[in-house]
């Protein structure tokens, strides 16, 4: 529903009801917010039991990897189990995807930059070895001028 604003009252007085619609749809919001997360609470507390639990006879490695990874290992874990689902096993079955996935990160968790860019300075060092050809030597550059000359 649309108003004629006519002056500068109506304008002011269609900001102040825009702005208090909007305030009731936020607390509508909130309120609908409130419903939900009260809904699933207490759901996801013991999802968070149970996990602390098998985490706990698993080794909680996850726990202690928790604040070691970085975004190299971070796209491997999530794009690693993409490729190998699309073009390595593009008509397994669940379960097989699943496992896949599972391992794949898994591997994931070992790549980390560190490793890329040592394993990349390796491959550099390999192409490109560090110490100079023996054939060759260093030449002085002569310019004409002699380094015990003034020009003054």
């Amino acid at each position: 529903m649309k108003t004629k604003i006519y002056n500068v009252e109506d304008l002011r007085s269609e900001l102040l009801r825009l702005s208090l619609k909007r305030a009731e749809h936020e607390n509508e919001l909130k309120i609908e917010i409130d419903n939900i997360t009260a809904k699933f609470r207490y759901p996801m507390m013991l999802v968070s039991k149970l996990n602390s639990w098998f985490a706990g006879f698993a080794g909680n490695e996850d726990h202690q990897d928790k604040g070691k990874h970085d975004w190299l290992s971070n796209a491997f874990r999530v794009g690693l189990p993409v490729i190998l689902d699309r073009f390595f096993f593009p008509k397994s079955g669940i379960i097989m995807k699943a496992l896949i996935t599972l391992v794949s990160e898994r591997a994931a968790k070992t790549v980390s930059k560190d490793m890329f860019t040592d394993l990349f300075d390796k491959v550099r060092d390999w192409i490109k070895p560090a110490e100079p050809r023996p054939g060759k030597s260093k030449l002085a550059h002569d310019y004409g001028i002699p380094p015990d000359s003034e020009t003054y």
